[in-house]
């Protein structure tokens, strides 16, 4: 939460400050006595206003100024440092007509606020950053909503790289780990920005800038030292920004009262050996034996990482632990205790780092680490632009030498597609029967549908199901679009239609018929694939769909008369 101080000097604008200080928690407000507002809510505001904010300006995260803008210029510019210092800093007139930001819009979280402050007073928000107004990346705030740790040799290319993003100039966003969700507007992502799962085989010399987030501590900023500095030495130097996102559960065992000096070399060995940053540190795990160890204790506080306990119980014989002990079995009553509390608080079954021993001064510990699993829906991952992947509309391949070059468009079936439509053939054999197809999928892509992120949808699904082998054969599974299907509330909405089975053994029957499913656009690309794996298998859906997605259908009315 920010520390935001409110100033008010006339009538109006005390009640506009009046209506902010409900909703903001942890602000303050403050009014001039020229305001007539006596509230225990508020503090005495003196003038000169200059001197009075001169004192205050460095004690808060952000100052809302209910006044004119001439006045907030003139008064805040001696006190402008650095961005990367300076606090957010928002105007907003008496007649709450519009809120603007007008320092630190990014770095400060001046942008935000002002959002926010305009929905409180019912303003229009003017924000003139140009990558918030283009709706693009801001590279220096890419990760800031999750937490992200903005690696400190990344500050050299900050500007280049967003100065490349809004010139419209080539960049990659390069994604190892972290959350996957930071694409957050409802569209497909500008041409110039491509985004890959690797850094590794990327031509910087193709690029003008990079965004990189890793948990990676090596082979990423390859540093060296200069005049006592580090620096890049790769080809990326000045043109990559490097976030760490909070990826990595770090399961730790260790003698009793093992101080906080060997944690600490013992972490630190850890991420040298073993090529993780602990920046990218997410919390600390342990069995309940632990919870009142000070030198984990201490360490958790030290580092702000939660750290987080299970009863033994929880953490004997967990999947994925790959050292069991008999011993720590005896004398914790789990057969695994780094291993297996990494495991536990990631909810993963695949260790990063299996158990590795450290000693120093005659203490032990263990560390294990596992990485925390993100995913996205299908429809966000399909608005990113990936390196080496079509387009839609039949364009070149992202990344490719000549990314201008036009290639012809094909269905999922290798047909040529008619200029104009997604997936109708240019060359169509009117006495070709329709092809045979175990289920039949109507996805709706109406108006809200579409909306709500199902445009394209199913053109994204038909390659899935072509991928997986499900396009042609016995087990074929046909995906057609629909207009509005009138189920809105919803969102968007499918319904799969099955085709009877029958063998020889067994009269025809139908598993996933008539099956309706809601609020699709959430699905991620596993989620799809677990759905089409179950219909191809004729598995009940009920076993891989979570019940939440099932849109409830009424029971037939019974007959009433009137009489």
């Amino acid at each position: 939460m920010m520390k935001l101080a409110i100033y008010a000097i006339t009538v109006n604008g005390a009640k506009q400050g009046k209506r902010l200080i409900k909703s903001l928690p942890f602000a303050d407000l403050y009014v001039s006595d020229a305001a007539k507002f006596d509230s225990k809510d508020a503090q005495r505001l003196t003038l000169p206003l200059s001197h009075f904010v001169a004192e205050k300006f460095s004690q808060y995260d952000g100052h809302i100024f209910i006044c004119a803008t001439g006045i907030v210029t003139r008064m805040i510019s001696p006190l402008i440092k650095d961005k990367k210092e300076d606090p957010a800093v928002v105007c907003v007139d008496e007649q709450a007509n519009f809120a603007i930001s007008m320092l630190s819009g990014h770095r400060g979280g001046a942008n935000d606020l002002t959002v926010r402050v305009a929905h409180i007073v019912k303003a229009t928000p003017v924000i003139t950053t140009a990558s918030d107004v283009s709706e693009s990346v801001s590279v220096d705030m890419l990760g800031a909503p999750f937490g992200w740790y903005l690696d400190p040799l990344s500050e050299s290319a900050i500007t280049p790289v967003s100065a490349a993003v809004v010139n419209d100039e080539p960049i990659i966003i390069v994604q190892e780990s972290g959350e996957k969700n930071w694409w957050k507007y409802d569209k497909r992502m500008p041409a110039n920005i491509l985004c890959s799962h690797q850094l590794d085989g990327i031509d910087s010399a193709k690029y003008r800038g990079a965004v990189l987030i890793s948990d990676r501590l090596k082979d990423i900023n390859n540093t060296e030292r200069d005049d006592g500095k580090e620096r890049l030495k790769n080809e990326w130097q000045n043109k990559l920004v490097l976030w760490r996102p909070k990826s990595l559960i770090l399961g730790i065992g260790c003698d009793r009262n093992t101080p906080l000096s060997t944690l600490k070399a013992g972490i630190r060995a850890f991420s040298a050996r073993f090529n993780l940053s602990l920046d990218s540190v997410h919390s600390l795990a342990s069995i309940d034996l632990k919870a009142d160890e000070d030198g984990l204790l201490e360490l958790s506080q030290l580092k702000q990482w939660p750290f987080v306990t299970f009863a033994a119980e929880e953490l004997d014989d967990i999947a994925g632990i790959e050292n069991p002990s008999d011993y720590v079995k005896k004398v914790t009553g789990s057969n695994s205790v780094a291993e297996a509390a990494a495991l536990k608080l990631s909810k993963t079954n695949q260790l990063v780092v299996a158990k590795w021993a450290f000693k120093q001064d005659g203490f032990n510990m263990t560390i294990a680490c596992c990485r925390r699993e993100f995913s996205e829906s299908l429809v966000q991952q399909k608005r990113k632009n990936w390196h080496g992947q079509v387009k839609h509309g039949g364009e070149g391949r992202h990344g490719d030498e000549n990314p201008h070059s036009i290639k012809e468009k094909v269905n999922a079936y290798g047909n040529e597609v008619a200029k104009g439509f997604e997936c109708k053939p240019k060359h169509v054999d009117l006495e070709r029967p329709m092809l045979f197809h175990r289920h039949h999928i109507l996805l709706c892509e109406g108006k809200r549908c579409a909306k709500a992120g199902s445009k394209n949808l199913a053109h994204d699904l038909r390659g899935l199901v072509k991928n997986m082998g499900l396009s042609t054969g016995d087990r074929r599974i046909k995906i057609s679009r629909t207009m509005c299907v009138g189920s809105c509330r919803n969102r968007s909405t499918l319904v799969i239609y099955e085709r009877p089975f029958k063998d020889e053994n067994s009269e025809a029957s139908l598993v996933n018929n008539a099956q309706w499913l809601r609020n699709v656009e959430d699905f991620s690309e596993n989620q799809w694939r677990e759905l089409f794996a179950a219909l191809a298998e004729r598995r009940p859906v009920e076993h891989v769909v979570e019940q939440k997605y099932f849109a409830a259908v009424e029971s037939p009315a019974k007959e009433t008369h009137c009489g």
